[in-house]
């Protein structure tokens, strides 16, 4: 950022790579922590601007900061806050200034910085994050602009480049095995055999991607009660399972019993029952919850963990082969921000303002004979030049930063400085 702002934009943060899972749960904010945190951090006066980025996995505090050591100040306004030692919270942050402040942020939008190479997720997690901010009065001009750009930047790579296609859980990988085999899932009746976090985890995905026929089957029939209801789908019997089969497009197999509850009997009694129609089974149990040997009937697909892990492996070589590629679309949005963030000082933008009044005095003179062009040139510019005395001096001497930037911006806008 020029120095003619007096301001710059500041990182601090806590993330995965930085931090132990037991720092990043004290350093964690809850929606309403950071509406507080926001408030706190902008009445100490460290920053004019903030937004906080809170995932599992991160917690990032964007801002527009004026004078030097305000990651230092910061460190010590959240370690206080949370009871941490000071040397802890500052040893286990991280810290980046001006254009390296932005750089990560896009790269957060794009999914370069997340555990899972290219997650979708976390677009939406920026996207609430400036929301939040909004609604706390903590962005202006910097800030709103930072995050749109990330936002843009983030789904540009997702449509231009393979980085987020390639899917590295195993129930999504095993959701999209189901997908090639079915087509439209919505159409299709899930048989969830078990009713814990597996369980809930893949019934829920199939809830979200439509799926409308979502039957549970657990030894315990609260559990599968509760479950299916918060799926909006119905319980099964345990000892109706074989019978269920008849009727189960996608099997999934989610428990921990020690031995198979789908033997391969009751899977050729079912394909009976469907006359050949196809069915999948996806066994992420261990212990296998399905039989070997389903796989060999006829119009049966059948895959295990050990089949998805390698999925997921290879998956995740493909993400990264899409790295170079979506780290170049980055850097061109990036290269736009800082274009505007640079422009964002008295000199550039009163250029800029004085060419735009000039072209606009060329057109006007145009219509006037020749002869009297040169007259009424020298009048022009005097009259301009007195207009605009006044508020170049109240831009100079604004000491707000954050102001001043949100009238250049003002400026820029209202005039169409920006245009391309």
């Amino acid at each position: 950022m020029s120095s003619a702002s007096e301001a710059r934009l500041l990182l601090l943060g806590w993330n995965f790579r930085s931090a132990a899972v037991s720092v990043r749960e004290r350093v964690a904010f809850s929606a309403d922590e950071v509406r507080e945190a926001l408030e706190r951090i902008r009445g100490r006066g460290l920053m004019s601007e903030g937004v906080i980025v809170a995932t599992c996995h991160r917690s990032e505090i964007y801002g527009v900061a004026a004078g030097e050591r305000r990651d230092e100040e910061l460190t010590r306004l959240i370690s206080e806050w949370r009871g941490m030692d000071f040397a802890e919270a500052s040893r286990s942050s991280f810290s980046r200034q001006g254009v390296d402040a932005a750089r990560h942020l896009f790269r957060v939008a794009a999914g370069l910085e997340s555990m899972a190479l290219g997650e979708s997720e976390v677009l939406g997690q920026v996207r609430g994050a400036l929301r939040l901010a909004r609604e706390a009065g903590s962005t202006r001009a910097v800030l709103h602009r930072l995050f749109e750009s990330a936002l843009a930047a983030g789904k540009r790579v997702r449509t231009e480049t393979e980085i987020a296609r390639h899917p590295l859980s195993v129930p999504s990988i095993g959701f999209a095995l189901a997908t090639k085999v079915f087509g439209d899932l919505s159409k299709q009746t899930l048989l969830v055999v078990g009713a814990g976090e597996t369980g809930s985890l893949f019934g829920r995905q199939a809830a979200d991607a439509g799926v409308r026929d979502i039957r549970i089957a657990n030894r315990d029939p609260g559990r599968a009660a509760s479950l299916a209801e918060r799926l909006g789908g119905s319980a099964v019997a345990w000892d109706s399972l074989e019978r269920a089969l008849e009727e189960a497009d996608v099997v999934v197999g989610t428990t921990a019993s020690p031995t198979p509850v789908v033997r391969r009997q009751a899977v050729e009694s079912a394909m009976r029952a469907r006359r050949g129609r196809p069915m999948f089974f996806l066994d992420l149990a261990v212990p296998r919850d399905v039989e070997p040997g389903v796989e060999e009937i006829y119009n049966v697909y059948a895959y295990g963990l050990e089949d998805l892990e390698g999925l997921a492996e290879e998956n995740r070589r493909r993400r990264s082969h899409e790295v170079p590629l979506a780290e170049s679309i980055l850097e061109e949005e990036l290269s736009r921000f800082m274009v505007w963030l640079g422009n964002l000082s008295v000199v550039p933008t009163w250029n800029a303002l004085r060419q735009r009044l000039a072209e606009l005095r060329d057109i006007e003179l145009a219509r006037l004979p020749p002869a009297e062009r040169e007259r009424y040139r020298s009048f022009a510019d005097s009259i301009a030049s007195r207009l605009l005395h006044e508020p170049l001096q109240k831009l100079k001497g604004e000491p707000d930063a954050s102001r001043k930037l949100d009238r250049l911006e003002a400026l820029r806008h209202l005039f169409g400085l920006d245009r391309e």
